[in-house]
């Protein structure tokens, strides 16, 4: 096995999730023009509608079908052009997505043990908007779209454009995303290695991680097997001398005394303050139990800003005022929380 030299990394449903909801999202949408259909309901018929719709069209046709086929006939045919436009043109920024609790956590210790890090994704140009608008592009060497590169997930060709753009061999290539056939055995049978996180199975040769928090440490097991197999690159040797304050070998061999990747890893973590509780990771764990359900549905925290400030979202005016009237209760059961004493103030803004 190559030693790990990039991870590519799944955008919707692995890296982030429609804020609040698809079905809200929508809703809100028709909202603006005329049209009352409930989030829930949308919400009900949108697997069916995604499922349902022409894999092969252009990204605009195949989600025109899905917004069609997910309001069905509440949506009057007048309607429907204006209403479509606007559901394409809000998942094409940020404020319609969430990033997953610790990803930037994740990401910033995959890159800090010197592993690439890119986008792989079966999405449109839109996404590089969201990944902007969410402040993400700077962890990227890459972000690979099947739409501009004209080869989609579980072709074999997207994973090798990826590792030839990135430089790395397909074999060195970690792919993790959230759907078994797309980015498991997809990744695995182009000859690079499948993870899938979330879902209840990954599929046979590949791995799983429950969140994507837990990757850095998959990657540690990889890496782990590389360097126990003799196939450890001077780059990674290096940076772990780094860490242990020893001089870089500028020499041709790789053949040094070194401790444990794992010990190494450890102190990685700890010097990037990365093996500390998340605040985030606590908050959206217990959302539902910080806030009535009705308004806990309706509204999410994004993310807790430097000098601790939580920042929420709240689907309109009408929630944001709600949610304010349990703004005092809410931080108090915020702080409670392990790892939380940190987050001082709540703001609260509009989707």
């Amino acid at each position: 096995m190559a030693v790990v030299q990039a991870v590519t990394i799944d955008l919707a449903g692995t890296l982030l999730f429609p804020h609040p909801s698809v079905g809200s999202v929508y809703a809100a949408c028709a909202r603006r023009h005329g049209v009352d259909v409930s989030a829930a309901e949308l919400d009900a018929a949108f697997p069916l509608g995604f499922k349902g719709a022409p894999r092969q069209a252009k990204p605009e046709a195949f989600w025109r079908e899905v917004v069609m086929r997910s309001f069905g006939p509440a949506l009057p045919a007048s309607k429907f052009e204006v209403v479509f436009r606007d559901c394409w043109e809000a998942f094409g920024r940020g404020a319609a997505w969430r990033v997953a609790p610790a990803a930037v956590t994740a990401l910033t210790a995959i890159r800090f043990l010197g592993v690439k890090v890119a986008a792989l994704s079966n999405a449109d140009a839109r996404m590089r908007t969201v990944l902007a608008d969410k402040g993400l592009t700077h962890l990227f060497d890459g972000v690979f779209l099947s739409d501009e590169t004209g080869n989609a997930k579980p072709d074999p060709k997207a994973y090798a454009h990826a590792a030839r753009q990135l430089g790395v061999a397909l074999s060195a290539l970690v792919h993790v995303g959230d759907d078994p056939k797309e980015d498991g055995e997809g990744a695995r049978d182009a000859g690079a290695i499948g993870v899938i996180v979330g879902g209840a199975y990954a599929p046979e040769k590949c791995l799983r991680a429950e969140h994507l928090r837990d990757l850095p440490f998959v990657l540690r097991a990889l890496i782990t097997e590389g360097k126990a197999k003799g196939k450890f690159s001077r780059h990674v040797v290096n940076l772990l001398a780094n860490l242990r304050g020893l001089p870089e070998d500028r020499g041709r061999s790789t053949d040094r005394d070194l401790r444990s990747i794992d010990d190494a890893v450890t102190e990685a973590f700890r010097k990037l303050r990365l093996d500390k509780p998340v605040p985030e990771d606590a908050i959206f764990a217990h959302w539902h139990e910080l806030l009535p359900a009705k308004l806990a549905k309706r509204c999410a925290p994004l993310r807790v800003l430097e000098g601790g400030k939580l920042v929420v979202q709240c689907e309109n005016t009408v929630i944001k005022s709600e949610v304010r009237f349990h703004e005092r209760a809410l931080l108090a059961k915020i702080r409670a929380l392990r790892g939380c004493q940190e987050v001082r103030a709540i703001s609260f803004v509009n989707a």
